[in-house]
């Protein structure tokens, strides 16, 4: 039977520090450092963006095996079950990414069905969740993950109420992808019209023509040449001029759009409908979503069934 576990040990503000620091407070560096590790104190993934495919075929993960790995969101860690480890050791310093990943597999050890879990995490604003959270999880959290999940924000909701609403436009990350979507809507571009396009060379069309043209705009190239816009993406100050190496941040983010906009079918590509529609597809939706514009496409041509 696979174990997973998810501790932190010492304070998890205490070592997201000692990861962090590198410059003095007062200093500019010192500054971002600081200012990025009382964000990170947060929740920051509610999802993550490794593929688990190419984890589990570069690991040759299977039974028998033991992994240690970041918990993160808990999508990898959940992935890497279905090759049944003799154990997963997840960890994390951040706290909130800790409840995430033990809400999980609470969630699929107590849910009723997989339609419950894929209500309860893949889908947006269904008040079910809430009450599933109190009947089937609750009683079965550990004491700091149901106090972390219950713990009340500033308009007095407890935390587990976000999976009523959108629950992936929360944390950094979420926030990071709102910021990218009303730039973009500001500058006239919706990013989620591309999941319109019914092939490949239609969504790289789209791209060319209006998500790529956005990282030559000045407010959008002066923005993130700032270290803080990356903070949204967990990129800390230091590591920001690494993956900038000799370009400018504006080209290397058009690169990492155009990558996830154009070399795979939308209707395969979870991570594009996070990133372009900012949710998951409904079930089956992007096969609908994809022969309907096949239809369209053939009507407009002026063709028969």
């Amino acid at each position: 039977m696979t174990d997973l576990s998810a501790d932190i040990g010492l304070s998890g503000r205490s070592h997201i520090k000692r990861a962090v620091y590198q410059n003095r407070a007062l200093s500019r560096e010192g500054l971002l450092e600081r200012l990025f590790a009382l964000l990170f104190t947060g929740l920051v993934y509610p999802q993550i963006w490794e593929d688990p495919e190419v984890d589990m075929e570069a690991m040759q993960l299977g039974e028998g095996h033991r992994v240690v790995t970041i918990a993160s969101g808990g999508c990898n860690v959940l992935s890497y079950l279905t090759r049944s480890p003799a154990r997963i050791d997840a960890v994390d310093l951040n706290t909130a990414h800790v409840a995430l990943n033990r809400l999980k597999l609470a969630a699929l050890r107590h849910l009723p069905s997989q339609g419950d879990f894929f209500r309860f995490f893949g889908a947006a604003g269904n008040a079910h969740n809430l009450m599933a959270y109190d009947r089937f999880l609750a009683p079965h959290l550990d004491a700091s993950t149901r106090r972390y999940w219950e713990m009340r924000d500033l308009r007095g909701r407890r935390r587990i109420s976000v999976f009523g609403r959108d629950f992936y436009r929360t944390g950094l990350l979420g926030w990071c992808i709102g910021a990218g979507h009303l730039a973009a809507r500001l500058h006239g571009v919706n990013p989620a019209e591309i999941l319109e396009a019914n092939d490949l060379r239609a969504q790289r069309i789209f791209f060319a023509e209006q998500l790529g043209t956005l990282f030559d705009r000045r407010f959008i190239r002066w923005a993130t040449s700032k270290k803080a816009s990356l903070f949204g993406l967990g990129i800390p100050p230091a590591q920001y001029d690494a993956l900038a190496g000799d370009m400018t941040m504006a080209d290397v983010l058009r690169e990492r759009v155009r990558k996830l906009a154009c070399d795979f079918p939308l209707n395969s590509n979870y991570f594009a409908w996070q990133a372009f529609a900012r949710r998951y597809p409904k079930p089956g939706e992007a096969i609908r979503v994809i022969a309907r514009m096949k239809f369209v496409s053939h009507v407009r041509q002026g063709g028969s069934s």
